[in-house]
């Protein structure tokens, strides 16, 4: 039998003493100085082991505010026609939201100029979404101008999709979706409370009406720790 490396060791330590401890979900780990002194290892150790953890999902790092107990991951199918927080409550969770920017792009990106198929300018929407209390993803939304003219001026304390329902009499689908892991952008470092050059995972939506007109495009910017994806035609 292979003998145990030393990062092996110390993992099933704190891994004991996470169980024995029985710490929720957002509770504040000791400080790696603390867990070197508890566990009896050097911090260079320590930090492969946290990190493993944190591939794990057991744990996850808030930019210097230090290591916590991960919750669940939020099982996602991104093709799902209901909302994300109609899914999160369906999973017994308690969804919060926030916008940070919402204005007028006269030029968005190249790829949302294509997908829309027409040079109407566009309005962006920032913002981040959070379960239990934890941010999980942060999101940045194009609506095409020239077809929800105001849509903007909408957006208060309702969905996207109640939005494009009520108002515009629309049903969006997905026409594209792209999944890819990308270097976290700088604005959403702090709301999300990682450091600067964070891997995230990136999910990109092109919503279509029922003739195929792309009107909406996402770009969800996930932490690792904190979903899992599946696809299921509903």
């Amino acid at each position: 039998m292979k003998d145990k490396s030393n990062v092996d060791i110390i993992r099933e330590r704190l891994e004991r003493w996470l169980s024995e401890t029985n710490l929720v979900a957002g509770s504040r780990l000791p400080s790696e100085r603390e867990l070197c002194e508890l566990l009896d290892t050097r911090r260079m150790t320590l930090r492969q082991v946290l990190l493993e953890l944190e591939v794990a999902s057991l744990i996850f790092r808030k930019n210097r505010s230090g290591w916590f107990i991960a919750p669940r991951r939020f099982i996602y199918n991104p093709k799902a026609q209901s909302s994300f927080n109609v899914e999160a409550r369906a999973q017994g969770r308690h969804p919060f939201w926030g916008y940070m920017e919402k204005e007028f792009c006269k030029t968005p990106p190249p790829g949302v100029m294509k997908a829309f198929s027409e040079d109407t300018g566009s309005y962006r929407i920032t913002g981040w979404c959070g379960l239990d209390g934890h941010k999980v993803f942060y999101h940045e939304s194009y609506i095409n101008a020239g077809f929800a003219s105001g849509f903007i001026n909408k957006i208060i304390n309702q969905s996207f999709a109640d939005i494009w329902e009520k108002d515009f009499g629309q049903f969006l689908s997905i026409k594209r979706m792209v999944f890819k892991p990308v270097k976290i952008p700088e604005q959403a470092c702090k709301e999300l409370g990682v450091a600067p050059n964070t891997f995230v995972i990136l999910i990109e939506k092109h919503r279509a009406t029922r003739e195929k007109r792309v009107v909406q495009v996402d770009f969800e910017y996930w932490r690792l720790e904190s979903v899992e994806l599946y696809i299921d035609d509903e």
